[in-house]
């Protein structure tokens, strides 16, 4: 009966037909999204018959080429380099060891490029997989190995080389069979021959998203991924491919299973939820926080995207983190609503040993006697402009007077031009004060005659604009 009338039912009369099943069940538009993305059965397109042959018998030539460095060369640079004063060779051995190795793989990017330009991308990412794995695999002789971590630095080395050819990869168009092929022969030896490597597809991550650019396409890379059960090691890919194969509902799915593995995905889940859903923003930063993830990266951003009220002993701690390692009027005055007094000069105690840092929290408590004596006390040729600024700012005139015999005192017994250059500096800052501008304008003006021999303190007075050349 069904086929009956289906058969003889007009496309109109069948769309309206649908339109009103998605209306009245809303979860059949992911159902139809799926199905409409599901990839055709798919070929391997190989331009070789064994991609582990050619993997492999690539590799040992790229390994032979690393461990072959020109050692004539090298001898004649020591030659040299024995008749410099004072001699520098390991240092320099290293330099030219490290020059070598990237000398190396930049040639053989260039043979990938190659590949790239003959449009044989299957070989292109074979031979990408081959250079990771001499760069992981290489081993030099004691005499050859003059550098401290060879595998990090060979890995760096080939991340910074492989940078410039990203807009290459970028411009790839590959068939559907093409792309099938480049990310089965990727997760297919990661899935044989590095399993317990988890960095290794962390590398492939950016050069199989840059070749994608369709929904389509993330949708056959997808299948593969989930194939191999290898999304909990290319977590950011997993989640980009969601995003371009299912729209902003499936990535954030996804985001929200993965964000607590990957920076970039934390990223971008915050970035979505800062701008959404501020409630949830402020989930997600604790739940990362109380983890200890991210802290350093993300620390800045919660302090400016927080609702100090949705979480405010999150908030707290993180105010304390960022002031802890830069202390900064803007955090203090947030601690000073969030603390009470004899909490806050406890917690003030603990910057003694970050002498502006504690001159400028006296400031702020208003604690002016205290900063003035402290920074007369504690003031050197090195302090000089970051101990004294928060006074002038707030005491300007004691605060001038304590300047001005610093600066007496020191100048007699400093000669220095980064220390007139930061005497140079603070005076000029004190110029810019308003209650203080005419005094300070005829200190400046009685030290530039008093110390007419010290040419080169006068030179940074001229400098910083403070007396007419």
């Amino acid at each position: 009966m069904f086929d009956q009338f289906y058969s003889q039912a007009n496309d109109m009369l069948r769309l309206a037909f649908l339109e009103e099943a998605f209306r009245q069940h809303p979860e059949l538009k992911e159902e139809f999204i799926a199905f409409y993305l599901k990839p055709t059965a798919m070929q391997l397109k190989l331009t070789v018959e064994d991609p582990d042959d050619f993997i492999f018998a690539s590799t040992d030539l790229i390994i032979q080429d690393l461990e072959t460095p020109d050692f004539d060369e090298l001898a004649w640079h020591r030659v040299v380099q024995r008749h410099r004063s004072p001699p520098e060779e390991s240092g320099y051995e290293a330099t030219w060891e490290e020059n070598h190795l990237n000398g190396v793989i930049s040639f053989h990017i260039s043979l990938l490029e190659g590949y790239c330009t003959q449009r044989h991308f299957d070989l292109a990412y074979l031979y990408l997989i081959s250079l990771y794995e001499a760069c992981y695999e290489v081993v030099l002789t004691e005499e050859q190995d003059l550098l401290p971590d060879l595998r990090s630095i060979l890995l760096d080395l080939l991340i910074d080389n492989l940078q410039p050819c990203m807009p290459l990869f970028k411009s790839i168009q590959l068939s559907s069979n093409q792309l099938f092929t480049v990310s089965t022969a990727v997760l297919d030896f990661f899935v044989q021959h590095r399993r317990q490597h988890a960095g290794f597809l962390r590398f492939f991550e950016p050069f199989l998203e840059a070749i994608i650019h369709t929904g389509t396409e993330a949708a056959i890379v997808l299948d593969v991924v989930e194939s191999r059960n290898a999304a909990d090691h290319l977590s950011w890919l997993y989640t980009e491919l969601q995003r371009k194969a299912g729209g902003n509902q499936a990535w954030e799915k996804s985001a929200r299973r993965y964000y607590k593995r990957n920076r970039s995905v934390a990223s971008s889940l915050l970035a979505y939820y800062e701008t959404s859903n501020k409630a949830e923003f402020a989930r997600i930063a604790g739940e990362l926080w109380r983890n200890g993830l991210f802290q350093e990266e993300f620390a800045q951003r919660y302090f400016e995207g927080m609702d100090p009220g949705a979480d405010p002993a999150l908030y707290r701690e993180v105010v304390l983190y960022l002031n802890r390692w830069r202390f900064s009027e803007v955090y203090y005055r947030v601690l000073m609503n969030l603390m009470d007094s004899e909490e806050r000069m406890s917690y003030l105690e603990t910057f003694r040993w970050n002498k502006s840092a504690y001159v400028s929290g006296l400031c702020l408590e208003r604690r002016y006697p205290e900063a003035l004596r402290f920074a007369e006390v504690h003031c050197n040729r090195w302090n000089l402009q970051d101990i004294l600024e928060p006074c002038l700012i707030y005491q300007p005139h004691k605060a001038l007077l304590i300047l001005e015999a610093k600066i007496e005192e020191l100048l007699g017994e400093v000669r220095d031009r980064d220390f007139y250059q930061r005497v140079a500096w603070v005076l000029l800052f004190a110029s810019d004060i308003p209650e203080i501008r005419e005094d300070a304008s005829a200190l400046i003006v009685r030290l530039y005659r008093k110390y007419s021999r010290l040419r080169a303190f006068r030179s940074e007075l001229r400098n910083a604009g403070l007396m007419d050349g």
